[in-house]
Formats: C-alpha cells, sequence, structure tokens
C-alpha cells in the first residue's frame, strides 16, 4: 500500500504543467538553488522512482511475502541514488595553503547552494532595481578582483549574482585603473574582492576619480585592519563587510568595523563552541564534517552568536626550551615602528631558531641585522630574538590576501637578501628606491673573493621579487625573462637606483643603475 500511493504522488507531479517531485525535493534541500542540467536529471530521476515504486507495489500484489522486501527495495535505491547525485553535482576545491600544504576539498551542490541561500535572503532587498532621479533603472553589478576557482569566487562571484538575478562583469579586475573604470561604467556596484587588493586600491585612491555608486563590499581570505575599512568608509561610502570561515567549514561569520573591535557574529545556521584548547569548533550545513575543528583560538561571547579572534593555535613553538606565539611575537614587532613582519622557525645544528621577514616602516628605511638584534634583546628573552632577518617591500600574500607560511620560509631560507634601501616610491604601477649594498649579503661572497660583483642572477631575482609585489600577488613567479642586458657591475659600497614598471598588468620593466649609468635591465612576464 505504501509503495502503490509513493507511485501515485511520483506520477502525478509527472503530469503536464507539475514540477516533477524530485525536483521539488532538490529545490527544498538546496534553498531554491540547482545547477544546470538539474531539472532535467530530477525529471528522469522523477520517471526512475515512478517505475521502481511501480514494480514494488506489483510485488506486493502479486505475493504478499514479496511485499516485505518493497522497502528494502526503496530504501536501496534512495541510497544507490543519493550517492549519484553526490557524485555528478559536486565541485573540488582547493585549500591556499598558507598555514601549511594545500589540500583538495570536495563539496557537494546542495551544501554551496545552502550557504548561497542564506546570502541571498541577506541581499534580497539590496538587489532589487533602485529608481534613478532621471526616472530610469539602475540594476546592481557585481564587479570581482578574485578569480572563481577557488570557494569564496565560486559562491560570491559566480552563484550568489545569479541566485539574485544580477549582473555579473566577467573579467577579473587587477589594478586600479580598472575598478575605477568599471565603476564609472556601472550603476550600483557590488564589490568583491580581498583585503590586499582593497589596501593597495586605497593606498592610492587619492590619484582617482573614485564614483561613489558602491552599495556593498565584501572580504574574505585574510583579516581585514580597523584602518583599512575605516579608509574604505571614506572612499566608498560603504564599510566592507567581513566574511570569515575555511574551504573546509564554508562562512562561519561575519563582522564591519564601523569602530573598530567589532565581534565576528555567527550566521544563523551555523553553531559553534570552544573546545579545550580554545580552539574554535563548527557544525554547520556548509561544512564537509559534522563538527570541524578550526586552528583558530577564540573567546566567545554568552549564547555562542558572537566571538573574537585570538589568534592562531598551530602557531605556537618551542625556541630554547621557551614557549613562544609567533602571533604575539609578530604584533610586538609591528609596535617597534615595522610596517609589517612574518616569523618562522627554522632549524639548524643547534636546534630551531627563529628567522624575521620585515616589511619597513613608513620612511622605508631598514637597518643592519646587529641593529635589529640589540632592538630586540630589550623586548623578547635572549633565547627567542630572531637570528635571521630579511626584508621584503611586502608580505608574500595569495590573491587572498592570506600571508602564505611555506613562501615566508623560503624567503628567510634564501641567500636572496635585500639590501639596505632607502628613498622607496611605489605607486600602483611603479617602484623606485636607492639600495646600498655593504657587501656583507651572501651573495657577494665567492663572486669574485678578489673582486666582489653582484651577481646577475642576484640581480633578477631580487627584481623578480619587487615585480610580483606590483603585479599584485607575492607568490607569482615570473615565466620568463625577455630583453635582459647587463652592461656595468655593481660592487660592494656602491649607491644604486632601481626602478620598475607595470606594463598591460602582466609584464614588468625593470632597471638598476649608478651615477645615472644604467648597469642592468630587462623585462619580467607573468
Amino acid at each position: 500500500m505504501l509503495s502503490a500511493a509513493f507511485c501515485a504522488l511520483f506520477g502525478l507531479s509527472l503530469l503536464p504543467g507539475r514540477k516533477p517531485l524530485c525536483l521539488r525535493f532538490a529545490e527544498r534541500i538546496s534553498g531554491g538553488i540547482m545547477p544546470e542540467g538539474a531539472e532535467c536529471y530530477c525529471r528522469r530521476l522523477t520517471w526512475a522512482w515512478f517505475f521502481v515504486l511501480l514494480c514494488t507495489a506489483s510485488l506486493g500484489l502479486m505475493d504478499w511475502r514479496l511485499s516485505f522486501a518493497s522497502p528494502a527495495i526503496v530504501a536501496l535505491t534512495f541510497l544507490v541514488e543519493g550517492r549519484i547525485r553526490r557524485r555528478r553535482f559536486s565541485a573540488t576545491f582547493h585549500t591556499s595553503g598558507s598555514t601549511g600544504g594545500p589540500k583538495t576539498i570536495v563539496k557537494t551542490f546542495e551544501s554551496l547552494a545552502r550557504e548561497v541561500a542564506c546570502h541571498r535572503d541577506f541581499y534580497r532587498a539590496l538587489a532589487a532595481p533602485a529608481p534613478e532621479a532621471g526616472g530610469g533603472d539602475s540594476r546592481l553589478v557585481f564587479l570581482a578582483t578574485i578569480e572563481p576557482g577557488h570557494m569564496y569566487g565560486t559562491l560570491w562571484r559566480a552563484m550568489l549574482p545569479k541566485a539574485l538575478g544580477c549582473e555579473i562583469d566577467p573579467e577579473v579586475i587587477l589594478t586600479p585603473e580598472a575598478l575605477v573604470a568599471k565603476m564609472k561604467a556601472s550603476g550600483r556596484v557590488f564589490l568583491v574582492t580581498t583585503p590586499s587588493f582593497l589596501s593597495r586600491f586605497l593606498a592610492y585612491s587619492g590619484q582617482y576619480d573614485v564614483p561613489r555608486n558602491c552599495v556593498e563590499i565584501t572580504t574574505s581570505g585574510a583579516l581585514l585592519t580597523a584602518d583599512v575599512a575605516k579608509r574604505a568608509r571614506e572612499v566608498f561610502g560603504v564599510t566592507p563587510r567581513e566574511i570569515f570561515g575555511a574551504t573546509e567549514t564554508g562562512g562561519v561569520a561575519w563582522r564591519r568595523q564601523e569602530a573598530g573591535g567589532e565581534p565576528w557574529r555567527v550566521f544563523d545556521a551555523v553553531k559553534v563552541d570552544a573546545d579545550r584548547e580554545g580552539r574554535l569548533v563548527v557544525r554547520s550545513p556548509y561544512s564537509v564534517r559534522r563538527r570541524y575543528v578550526m586552528g583558530d583560538a577564540v573567546k566567545l561571547a554568552p549564547g555562542k552568536r558572537e566571538f573574537a579572534l585570538l589568534g592562531r593555535v598551530d602557531r605556537l613553538v618551542k625556541i630554547n626550551e621557551e614557549r613562544v606565539d609567533l602571533a604575539e611575537m609578530e604584533e610586538n614587532i609591528r609596535a617597534m615602528g615595522f610596517r609589517d613582519c612574518a616569523l618562522a622557525a627554522l632549524e639548524s645544528e643547534r636546534g630551531p631558531f627563529l628567522a624575521a621577514l620585515l616589511v619597513a616602516g613608513e620612511d622605508g628605511k631598514t637597518r643592519s641585522a646587529l641593529e635589529l638584534r640589540a632592538m630586540m634583546l630589550g623586548a623578547f628573552p635572549k633565547g627567542t630574538v630572531p637570528k635571521r632577518f630579511r626584508y621584503a617591500q611586502e608580505l608574500p600574500r595569495n590573491a587572498q590576501g592570506k600571508v602564505v607560511a611555506a613562501e615566508v620560509r623560503a624567503r628567510l631560507e634564501s641567500a636572496l637578501a635585500e639590501p639596505v634601501v632607502s628613498e622607496a616610491v611605489r605607486t600602483a604601477d611603479a617602484f623606485r628606491a636607492t639600495l646600498h649594498f655593504d657587501g656583507s649579503e651572501p651573495y657577494f661572497r665567492g663572486h669574485f673573493p678578489s673582486f666582489p660583483l653582484l651577481p646577475g642572477v642576484a640581480q633578477l631575482g631580487l627584481a623578480a621579487q619587487w615585480a610580483a609585489m606590483l603585479v599584485g600577488d607575492a607568490t607569482r613567479k615570473a615565466k620568463a625573462v625577455k630583453k635582459m642586458k647587463f652592461t656595468h657591475v655593481i660592487r660592494p659600497g656602491d649607491e644604486v637606483q632601481v626602478a620598475l614598471a607595470l606594463r598591460n598588468g602582466r609584464e614588468v620593466a625593470y632597471e638598476y643603475s649608478k651615477g645615472g649609468v644604467q648597469c642592468s635591465s630587462g623585462v619580467l612576464v607573468f
């Protein structure tokens, strides 16, 4: 009788003008957001269910003993169909690898669609066309500075605009000039970006006539500083909405930094807790597991609907029997006048030691290793003071704005140390600085003992690091170099000027000179 009732229900939904029953179930599960091909799949599935239930109902009518097999057949069909659906409508993502090696994560379309449905409901009123003063209609246009290949891009750049029925600009915005041009050509703008791009844009926003037609900004991938959030509000007229989460968990919480220090607000469908070590525990319909423990330490508010981030738990190391919180130590080093800092624990024959990758302060001047050690000896226990220092114009961040731990470690282990830099000037598409090579840099040793010279490979390596900064992703490597030439040597003690210029968003021309005479030049292709 049960099989016959279900058979009739599935059969009636296949009549002309009706929605197949499997499609109704799928839309309910996914919040009404369906992938391409899902309707045809659900119609075929409804027909298949109709015949399966018809057969099981017939078995029950033929022989009452066979009717006991009907529920088992139905349950088995449900199980097989569920596995096929999840395999067919799923997506594979790769984590950024900012704190370790990249991992492969498979997410079902249902979990992605549920998350998009949450954001769609939040922005439904914003997406409605707004009447203009002239009586026209202003549609919401999504502009993005991120690729759609990772999960943040897939959700916010591809799926959410489609769910809201909004226009999507297909180009990935790479430069401030491109963003301003796109905004001027659009009505109302929804900007999907990262903290790193937002920081670069706002640093040079005074050079552009930025229109005030941005109605929303979302960022993810790294934490946005209160200063950048404030500056964004002044330039765009809207405070960015930050999304906190991971590829494994999906979105967990959000915040807007109106005054600084605002807590993270947990999404309605998500539940959070803290384990014994203070790590954030997530239970979410968007997660790959029912219970996922993140590597972030948190302080939960009463009710567990808000929390404050306290740093990464996995950044605790032991140096000379001293327990060191790398995140806390980096904050203390920044307070000494450095614009940014990243620490890593390296191995030596005598055991682990700390190394620091530093970004100079606003004056752009760098200090020697002896000066840096003397400065930090009064702030940290002697055994934990970094023993190796490297300078960078920017920390190596990926396209999502996260500092990449593997790249930091590679910079610190490399013999390619930046010289003393002064008079550094950077714009959106150019970088100029004065360099002082004192001869202590590792690449002078052995090249040559009686007549030391700055090797051409070192000149190319330094130029490639600065060029990646201009391209907008410090982890990117140059694919080729062309028009490279060397005309004069650079020796220890020489004061050298370096100039780089970005061309077409993909090529960077560089030149080293001293006393107005060119020493070397070339073009790096990314």
